[in-house]
C-alpha cells in the first residue's frame, strides 16, 4: 500500500462526524451557517445564559447553545403528534460540532401575564379551557420510567448543582418513582462537597436522615409526560386566542405532582392566579411544599 494512501485513510478514520442528527426526527431539511446565524438573526431574549433564540424570517426561529438538547425538538414532535396541544413546529434539528440547533416556527402572540391584564372574562375563559384540554391530554400519556423524554437523564433545577459537575454524572432516567426519590437525595448529597456526616448524634446526620425520610415519603403517583417548567412565561395567546406551549426542554414522564411543582415552585405572576393554575393543573400543595423544602437544601 502507497504510505501516503495509508495516511490519507488514517486521518479520515480518525475524523468525527461533524453533524448528529435525531434517530426519531431524521435529517433536518437544511443547516444553518453558525456565523451567518449570529450576524442576521434577531436575538429574541438577550442575555439568556445557555442558549440563544434568534429568529432568522417572518415565520422561523431558531434555538441552540450548549445547553440546548435534540430531545427537546423529540419531545415537542412527539406531543404535537399524540395531542391537541399547541407548540412550535418543528422544521428540523441536529448537532453542529457540538452544538445543538432546533429549527422551529416562530409563534407571535402576548406572554399569558400581558394577555391576562387586558383580556375580558369570556376571552380568559376560553384560554383556561383550553389548557385544562392540554393537560388532561398530556397527563392521559403514562410512562414506565421517570426521567427526560426518550429515557433520556433527568432535566431539572434540582439536578444541575452537582459540585463534581464535570464528572458527568446522570440522574436516570429512573425505573420508578422509588429510584426517582434516591435520585434527589444524590443530588442533595453531590450538591456540597465533602462526606456526609456519620455521627448518628449529630445535628447534620439527623438532618438528612430526615430530609430522606421526607423524600421517600412521595409515592404512589402515576409517572406521566409533563412539560415540566409550565410557568405563565411559557405560555403564549396567539391573536384569534390559541394557546401554545413553548419552551419543552424539561418535558418527560415524572411523578403526578411534578408539573404542579415546577409551575409554581417561583410563584405565579400575581397572587390570586394560583387559583386559575389549580383549574389547569391538578394540585399537589403537599408534594410541592415538600420540594420547595428539598430545592432549598440543594441550593444550601
Amino acid at each position: 500500500m502507497d504510505p501516503q494512501e495509508s495516511t490519507e485513510s488514517s486521518s479520515k478514520e480518525e475524523e468525527k462526524p461533524l453533524l448528529e442528527t435525531s434517530k426519531l426526527l431524521g435529517f433536518p431539511p437544511y443547516v444553518l451557517d453558525p456565523q451567518d446565524l449570529e450576524i442576521k438573526g434577531f436575538d429574541l431574549c438577550p442575555g439568556r445564559l445557555g442558549c440563544s433564540i434568534r429568529q432568522i424570517d417572518e415565520e422561523t426561529v431558531v434555538k441552540y447553545g450548549p445547553n440546548v438538547s435534540l430531545v427537546e425538538a423529540e419531545a415537542m414532535d412527539f406531543i404535537s403528534s399524540h395531542t391537541s396541544v399547541q407548540c412550535p413546529k418543528v422544521i428540523g434539528a441536529y448537532v453542529l460540532d457540538g452544538t445543538a440547533y432546533i429549527i422551529m416556527s416562530y409563534e407571535p402572540g402576548k406572554l399569558l401575564p400581558e394577555f391576562w391584564e387586558d383580556a375580558s372574562d369570556e376571552e380568559k375563559e376560553k384560554v383556561i379551557e383550553q389548557l385544562q384540554r392540554y393537560l388532561k391530554e398530556m397527563r392521559d400519556i403514562k410512562g414506565d420510567y421517570v426521567g427526560g423524554f426518550n429515557r433520556n437523564p433527568c432535566v431539572a433545577g434540582e439536578f444541575q448543582w452537582d459540585y463534581d459537575w464535570k464528572s458527568g454524572y446522570k440522574y436516570g432516567p429512573y425505573p420508578d418513582e422509588c429510584g426517582f426519590n434516591e435520585g434527589i437525595m444524590d443530588a442533595i448529597s453531590r450538591a456540597h462537597p465533602g462526606p456526609s456526616p456519620t455521627d448518628p448524634e449529630s445535628r447534620g446526620y439527623n438532618r438528612m436522615y430526615a430530609t430522606g425520610q421526607l423524600v421517600r415519603s412521595l409515592r404512589g403517583h402515576e409517572i406521566v409526560f409533563t412539560h415540566g417548567d409550565l410557568n405563565s412565561g411559557n405560555i403564549i395567546i396567539r391573536d384569534d386566542l390559541t394557546v401554545v406551549i413553548i419552551d419543552w426542554c424539561t418535558a418527560g414522564f415524572y411523578p403526578a405532582y411534578w408539573e404542579w411543582y415546577k409551575a409554581t415552585w417561583h410563584g405565579v405572576f400575581k397572587p390570586s392566579f394560583i387559583r386559575q393554575v389549580e383549574r389547569y393543573i391538578p394540585p399537589y400543595w403537599i408534594e410541592a411544599n415538600i420540594m420547595n423544602q428539598i430545592f432549598k437544601l440543594i441550593l444550601g
